[in-house]
């Protein structure tokens, strides 16, 4: 017995709604499970030299149907974001908490030295930071980069000293860029050494333990899904490389 061309077209038709179906089934099971669905993440721009593509690469092995939509914007454009719900999670620099906005510390690394090869101190094997007091220095801005500032700022404070500011800069490569001239030290987070220029030497130097660099995975208070929740794990897991135990409590940040 043979199909008629009525027959066939009617059956092909059914095996494709069973198809599409089947489909749509497994599409909603994988979307309960957090295996598929969307993540908008806004992230400040120093977040780039190594956080964001440590994030891209894992979501892209362990969470591949997961689509990542990776957003540079400035610190405040994190926030404003993130309360529009025009981005679903963060990373950022905060200063204070916000009550509508969720907060959690990923990232607490120790600041190095960036210094002109030329300059005087580069060799030298003992550096303090008394050393730099009243040397040329590149600070932060404080409008765009005022959370390293501040840091930076009462960590000088702390160890009475007093660098003279040449010129300031609202991103960390730019801040780079100008010592790579020679025309001061810097003080950079220490994944900023990703950061390699031909006239630039790294140093570590020994600060207090309490001046660190920080940032914050940040969420909208009582935005949750199985996929951002599982990203937001993911992301912690990633970045648990860059958090050194905070010496002056004595237990590592979570």
């Amino acid at each position: 017995m043979r199909l008629t061309s009525a027959g066939e077209s009617f059956y092909q038709s059914a095996v494709d709604i069973i198809q599409r179906s089947e489909h749509a089934v497994l599409n909603a099971r994988q979307a309960e499970r957090g295996e598929t669905g969307h993540i908008a993440l806004g992230f400040v721009p120093s977040a780039a030299f190594k956080f964001m593509p440590l994030i891209a690469q894992r979501m892209a092995v362990e969470m591949p149907l997961v689509s990542l939509s990776p957003i540079e914007m400035m610190g405040y454009e994190v926030i404003q974001a993130q309360r529009s719900g025009r981005i679903d999670l963060g990373l950022t620099r905060m200063e204070n908490a916000r009550g509508e906005i969720e907060r959690t510390r990923v990232i607490h690394e120790p600041f190095v030295l960036a210094i002109p090869k030329s300059h005087p101190l580069a060799e030298k094997n003992d550096l303090s930071i008394s050393d730099f007091d009243g040397e040329p220095y590149i600070s932060f801005t404080k409008d765009r980069g005022g959370y390293l500032k501040e840091t930076l700022n009462a960590l000088f404070y702390a160890c009475k000293i007093t660098p003279d500011t040449r010129l300031e800069a609202s991103q960390t490569h730019a801040v780079i860029s100008f010592v790579n001239h020679g025309l001061g030290f810097a003080l950079v987070p220490k994944s900023a050494q990703v950061i390699q220029m031909a006239d630039t030497v790294y140093r570590d130097i020994d600060l207090p333990t309490e001046f660190r660099s920080d940032m914050y995975l940040v969420s909208k208070s009582g935005t949750s899904s199985v996929v951002i929740d599982g990203v937001k794990e993911l992301i912690h897991d990633v970045l648990s490389q860059f958090r050194e135990p905070d010496r002056t409590l004595g237990t590592d940040l979570k």
